[in-house]
């Protein structure tokens, strides 16, 4: 039986690939002991990193993902994380994080979409997750075959809908926009790395530098202009 990390990892490949445009940025894979982390990264000129992470520790497997925008480009910044044992998915998140100028359009129908789907294993967000993630973040616990299906569900229903908005969406020539985004972004970037359980995680593995580095460079980096 397939994983939900591994059906939600294909449904995300497959929307990349409806992408214009993209370029494939170098993996980074990293093992040691019974720990595998595998890296893949791309771009678009609307997307300044997409990022998709693959991790086995032992039964468990987890995937994270996290569709960066460039700034210059009203677009929210799109993230999924799955953490799976084999029987139980601990933790199921996913979530279009708004920005600057990102418009009423788009998260009014994120609001319908997110209306249909209710989930009973929620979990409460941690303090530094309620300052950075919209009102229609989903993140709960899924044991039934059925939570699963319909998280699966709304996780290619939010795609869709980011897909769409990439397309559509020009390049601002404002400045002041594209300043207010970045801001925005590094905000998000430093909220992620106050996630102490990711820290614990790969610090049972690596040091601190190594760690720091990790989530400074590859996890969270933050964006710069060009």
């Amino acid at each position: 039986m397939r994983e939900l990390t591994e059906d939600i990892g294909g449904l995300i490949l497959s929307t990349i690939e409806d992408l214009p445009d993209v370029e494939t940025l170098p993996n980074l894979v990293v093992e040691k002991d019974d720990l595998t982390i595998r890296n893949r990264m791309f771009k678009t000129p609307e997307l300044r990193k997409i990022h998709i992470e693959e991790a086995e520790i032992g039964g468990i497997k987890i995937l994270h993902c996290v569709f960066f925008p460039d700034p210059h480009y009203a677009l929210p910044i799109f993230g999924c994380d799955i953490v799976s044992n084999g029987k139980t998915v601990t933790a199921a998140i996913v979530d279009v994080s708004p920005v600057h100028g990102v418009g009423e359009e788009f998260y009014s129908e994120i609001r319908n979409l997110s209306n249909k789907f209710t989930f009973s294993g929620r979990r409460a967000l941690p303090l530094w997750g309620d300052e950075i993630f919209s009102p229609y973040c989903k993140f709960t616990r899924l044991t039934e075959e059925i939570d699963k299906a319909n998280f699966y569900c709304i996780v290619l229903l939010y795609l869709k809908e980011y897909r769409d908005l990439v397309l559509s969406t020009k390049r601002d020539t404002f400045w002041v926009n594209t300043m207010k985004r970045l801001d925005d972004q590094i905000w998000y970037c430093e909220s992620q790395k106050r996630n102490d359980k990711t820290r614990a995680i790969l610090e049972r593995w690596f040091d601190k530098e190594w760690t720091d580095n990790y989530m400074n460079e590859v996890l969270f980096d933050a964006p710069c202009l060009k």
